[in-house]
């Protein structure tokens, strides 16, 4: 547990980081935001139907907007998507600040410092993420198939209770194995940032050896910070459920109670990264494998072949 508060410790005092990667990612989601609500305002044509959405939603108030609206807002939803992909490249783009970071703990932040971190590593742990998205498309195929394959022989001798229990298994099986994958991808950013290691591949094979050998100590601790922040989500919901949103006031407590989990969120991405690079400066670790260098044999020049 030392290495826990250490690095909970090295987190706490980075809060200008997680304040920095918050408002960048505030920006960008304004960016979606501003016109979405600007269209909103422009479709519902001085509609009050939404406001019964404070309180609760409604699917046909959902579907009848969609139905008059849908060619409008198709355009924003293209937008948002892209910047789902945008938010996975950032978090890809902060690893290498962040490490660089806890690999310099009593420091003071320099911003500067955090994006030569960022810039530097990016291209490295773009291809990790790319050896871990195979590994993620290889066991959700597997899984997809070996769940289907099961239903479908026991068809005949189960009810319909049964085969939603083995869709729910085999949906948690893929849960657990994803996970696991997603924490070795996060130990392998640590192996290509600690050991300067350039292959992906060999990084990723290390990095399973290491989270195998120490399954508790990386795996465990990092499903424990899943398990935190789907607690500060539960606690959200049930503060949405308990204050309804009927005036101003109760809208900008909620507003500023979402932003507050958003930048907690934000901590515990931070966090969790510290703690992988925690773990593996205090644990036994396998050394990089050298690369070999050639041997060059000189070639005599053509005057020592007379001499």
């Amino acid at each position: 547990m030392n290495v826990l508060s250490h690095s909970l410790r090295q987190t706490l005092v980075s809060v200008r980081l997680i304040g920095l990667i918050y408002c960048v990612t505030l920006v960008l989601g304004l960016l979606v935001a501003l016109p979405f609500y600007d269209t909103l305002i422009v479709e519902a044509h001085s509609s009050r139907a939404f406001l019964t959405l404070l309180d609760g939603f409604d699917y046909t108030v959902y579907t009848d907007f969609m139905h008059n609206s849908q060619k409008a807002l198709s355009p924003l939803f293209g937008v948002g998507r892209l910047l789902g992909v945008g938010y996975i490249f950032l978090s890809i783009f902060f690893a290498g600040g962040i490490l660089l970071r806890f690999a310099q703990p009593g420091t003071p932040f320099n911003a500067g410092l955090f994006w030569q971190g960022c810039t530097y590593y990016v291209g490295r742990f773009l291809k990790v993420f790319g050896v871990t998205a195979l590994f993620l498309l290889v066991e959700t195929i597997i899984w997809l198939i070996a769940g289907s394959l099961v239903g479908f022989a026991l068809s005949d001798s189960l009810t319909e209770r049964g085969i939603v229990w083995i869709g729910v298994v085999f949906f948690s099986l893929f849960v657990l194995t994803s996970t696991l994958l997603l924490c070795i991808g996060d130990y392998a950013k640590v192996l290509m940032f600690r050991d300067d290691e350039l292959n992906p591949f060999r990084a990723f094979g290390r990095a399973v050896r290491f989270v195998f050998r120490n399954l508790g100590r990386t795996y465990g601790l990092y499903c424990l910070l899943i398990l935190a922040g789907s607690a500060l989500f539960g606690i959200y919901f049930l503060i949405d459920s308990l204050i309804p949103m009927s005036n101003w006031g109760t809208i900008l407590l909620m507003f500023l109670l979402q932003q507050s989990l958003i930048f907690v969120r934000t901590g515990l991405k931070v966090w969790s990264l510290g703690l992988a690079y925690a773990v593996y400066e205090t644990l036994p670790h396998p050394l990089p494998i050298p690369t070999p260098v050639p041997l060059v044999t000189p070639v005599p020049e053509a005057d020592d072949k007379f001499l």
